[in-house]
């Protein structure tokens, strides 16, 4: 009698990305099955609030018809198979995993979760072996994701139109969002602001062995002219400066922590000029591609086998000089965060090395640029401390002292491999010896009318470290941060700066009048750190929801915006009425607008319909042309077809490319949008 052979359990791994999933295959081989969700396959409905406003209980719905189709297939694979949802490691990826543990537990014979912090075959082989059912996992996160989900769509949902009518235009309001554009309208205000004063620098230029050098006066910024050119005619004369004190010490330099994200989004900006949403989504390919570690973290621990591997890969290709006794151990701000790694290379080779993988990946030059800062930085943290010998000379002419500064780099240390600008190579002028009591010749006094400036515009990564210092976001938001604010026009880059809009004064003067705890700094850092206290299972989410839900119903009387009023002034001038009573009643004036406002489209608004239907082909509807609201609509879905076909003028392409927005060459739409709003911020500058 034939005996019947066992029947091997289906095993399928559910992770975000079709890459990760293609890689994760290659490791696990044909007795797993690995499936990608691409990305969130469930959210909030787009064209309704999608929340219970009672119960706060929110409606989410699968996003698409092809999400729809990967949840059935997978669904008739998970039939009685062991599944793990290897979906990333922070609250978004386990929304995702924890949206499809719901849909598959009642099919799967078991639902395990699996965590990949790098994509490496022993990593993942070694995680499959000991996961956790998913039950037992911490849901905290999934919370933490509703809550802010839940809450942030109450606050632009309810806010946003409200602001939208009542300032005019169209406007979104957002919890994380709205501050951030604040703190870029409060810098440029600091800017059109400041008074530049004056202040003079007195330096004589020294000589020794045919050695030049620089001293400066011992108060390096003098405020009185009179003092300065008193001082100045005080040493004019005089032919040598006298050595009073000679001090020498040698100076450590330590290497900085490996990259958290914050710090790898403003190392890539300041170094590379990537904006944070390039350098995050460079870094997902590097690290579903198995070349680094997951690049959504807070902490700058690394993991006791990959020290081993850095401090290997350092005596090897540096030699032991360079290598510590012991090996460097950081720690983050926070304990929470070391349960991650920080973000590091994964592959302990040298950069020829680092090179090769990025061609075999199929990658590019700017993953290469990324990977790069990523390798030297991680294998930096490992090296021992750069010396300098620093040399300070005070100098005596007729009673006034100076001072100057000399460092000479006497061991490279970790700089052999991490080149960044350090203070001390500031001070690398060269010096001869010196020796207290000796003159030394002087051969000119210079004496400098210099101007105090007004605080430097954001970068996207001085933004980053703001937010950052502030508490405002998470690691994984930043970038999405930044990018809404540029997309919705609230900002636009000049150069590598940001520069707001005549949009972002009208929202932050309007939020700061109506919702002022929108755009607090301190609540929306408090609000953060209620959603990690949700994470940790300490306090409840719909407690979140509420106090957002509640604060959004009020608002504070404030006066009418600037924009609402002279609409309604052009209003009252049209239709002979006097309304000096109600000019600062926003809900009197809201009235008198609703009933007076002009419904037929403008001239200007038929005529450049007239010339898009003329483009497209699209017949001008009669509807249209008698209500703004309907033509509207129709020029929007007119632009939708001219841009199709539409080309970038050379005009325009050159502006994106002295901006540094190569990114939307290929993308008229958002280039069109982009040069609008940097044309209205030049503008308002001028008036």
């Amino acid at each position: 009698m034939a005996t019947k052979t066992k029947q091997k359990t289906p095993k399928i791994v559910i992770v975000e990305s079709p890459k990760k999933a293609r890689e994760i295959q290659k490791f696990l081989g044909k007795d797993f099955t690995v499936k990608a969700t691409v990305g969130h396959f469930k959210d909030l409905p787009e064209k309704e609030m999608g929340v219970d406003l009672k119960s706060f209980e929110p409606k989410f719905v699968i996003k698409s018809a092809k999400h729809k189709k990967m949840l059935s297939e997978i669904k008739k694979l998970a039939k009685n198979a062991e599944v793990y949802i290897a979906t990333d490691p922070d609250r978004e990826g386990y929304a995702i995993g924890y949206f499809m543990f719901d849909e598959l537990k009642k099919h799967a014979k078991d639902v395990k979760r699996a965590e990949f912090h790098e994509i490496t075959p022993d990593h993942v082989k070694s995680i499959i072996k000991k996961a956790p059912k998913f039950e037992e996992t911490n849901l905290g996160l999934f919370d933490a994701f509703l809550g802010r989900r839940v809450g942030d769509r109450i606050v632009g949902y309810t806010i946003s139109p409200i602001a939208s009518r009542e300032i005019g235009g169209r406007f979104s309001v957002g919890r994380v969002q709205s501050p951030a554009v604040k703190l870029i309208v409060e810098r440029e205000r600091e800017i059109e602001a400041f008074k530049p004063t004056a202040y003079y620098v007195l330096t004589v230029d020294l000589e020794k062995d045919k050695i030049k050098f620089t001293a400066t006066y011992q108060k390096a910024k003098i405020e009185k002219k009179e003092e300065a050119e008193k001082i100045y005619n005080d040493i004019k004369p005089e032919k040598y400066a006298v050595v009073k004190k000679v001090e020498k010490k040698e100076v450590k330099q330590s290497p900085k922590p490996p990259f958290t994200t914050s710090t790898l989004q403003q190392t890539a900006n300041s170094m590379l000029r990537f904006a944070p949403e390039k350098t995050m989504m460079l870094a997902q390919d590097l690290f579903e591609n198995g070349l680094i570690t997951y690049h959504r973290t807070d902490s700058v621990r690394i993991s006791k086998d990959a020290v081993k591997g850095i401090r290997q890969f350092i005596e090897t290709k540096f030699g032991k000089d360079y290598l510590p006794a012991r090996a460097r151990s950081y720690k983050s701000k926070n304990t929470q965060a070391d349960a991650h790694e920080a973000i590091r290379i994964t592959h302990f080779v040298d950069l020829d090395g680092q090179r090769k993988l990025i061609k075999e990946k199929g990658l590019t030059e700017d993953h290469f640029k990324l990977l790069k800062l990523i390798y030297e930085r991680t294998v930096a943290s490992q090296m021992k401390d750069a010396l300098y010998d620093r040399t300070t000379v005070t100098f005596d002419i007729k009673g006034h002292l100076f001072r100057t500064t000399g460092s000479v780099l006497k061991f490279e240390g970790y700089k052999a491999v991490y080149k960044e600008e350090s203070q001390e190579e500031t001070k690398t002028q060269k010096l001869p010896p010196l020796e207290v009591g000796e003159k030394v010749k002087k051969l000119k006094e210079n004496l400098e009318e210099k101007w105090t400036k007004p605080p430097p515009r954001y970068t996207e990564g001085s933004l980053v470290k703001k937010l950052e210092e502030l508490g405002i976001g998470r690691p994984s938001t930043f970038a999405s941060i930044l990018k809404t604010i540029k997309d919705r026009g609230y900002v636009v880059k000049e150069g590598s700066s940001l520069k707001p809009t005549e949009n972002a004064y009208h929202l932050v003067d309007y939020l700061g009048d109506k919702y002022k705890w929108v755009i607090d700094y301190d609540f929306t850092r408090k609000m953060e750190e209620f959603l990690d206290k949700v994470e940790e299972r300490k306090n409840n989410w719909k407690d979140f929801v509420k106090e957002l839900y509640e604060k959004s119903q009020t608002r504070e009387k404030g006066v009418v915006s600037k924009k609402m009023r002279d609409y309604a002034l052009d209003l009252a001038k049209k239709h002979n009425k006097d309304i000096s009573d109600i000019l600062e009643d926003p809900k009197a004036l809201k009235q008198f607008i609703d009933k007076y406002q002009d419904t037929k489209p403008t001239e200007k608004q038929i005529a450049y319909a007239k010339s898009l239907s003329e483009k497209t082909g699209i017949p001008l509807t009669e509807e249209a042309l008698n209500d703004k609201k309907v033509m509207k609509k129709w020029i929007d879905k007119a632009k939708k077809e001219a841009m199709k076909t539409y080309q970038l003028s050379e005009k325009q392409k050159n502006l994106l490319i002295k901006n540094k927005r190569e990114d939307l060459l290929d993308k008229p739409e958002e280039a069109l949008k982009w040069i609008s709003n940097y044309f209205k911020g030049r503008f308002r500058k001028k008036k």
